[in-house]
């Protein structure tokens, strides 16, 4: 197995144990204040109007190659502050709290930003159901 499917292998199932955090059953109905709205293989990604509608649909491929956009019902937003995005997530009650999954979204922040963002700055927001910040977590060095 080469370097590249081993890594795209890992992120799968990374993807796959943050798509248990989500609740699914919220999906957002108005899009005032998230950004515009694209869909995603049953992810509803709102986007900034820091964000281009290239970068939005960038991350859009990229969840659905990564297993993260599975059919289920998921809420995302994409940010962009200063040179940092933020890929904002809801989550459920206290998985903001695990240090496990606090390294899983730092892991998945770099995967992120290598393979959709050129290497720039992303951090994973853990979010409450209206896509209030819970925890920041900024991408992992390796």
């Amino acid at each position: 197995m080469s370097r590249c499917q081993f890594k795209m292998k890992k992120m799968k199932n990374v993807f796959k144990i943050f798509c248990i955090l989500f609740i699914s059953s919220v999906v957002l109905t108005s899009c005032e204040g998230y950004g515009t709205e694209k869909n995603f293989n049953g992810v509803q990604l709102f986007y900034t109007s820091e964000i281009t509608e290239s970068e939005a649909n960038s991350l859009g491929r990229y969840l659905i190659e990564s297993e993260f956009a599975d059919g289920g019902e998921k809420t995302v937003q994409l940010n962009k502050s200063g040179n940092t995005y933020e890929f904002r997530m809801i989550v459920k009650t206290g998985i903001e709290q695990d240090p496990e999954y606090a390294e899983l979204g730092k892991y998945m922040a770099a995967e992120i930003s290598t393979e959709v963002f050129n290497g720039a700055q992303v951090d994973v927001h853990f979010c409450d159901e209206y896509l209030e910040t819970l925890r920041v977590m900024p991408m992992a060095s390796y």
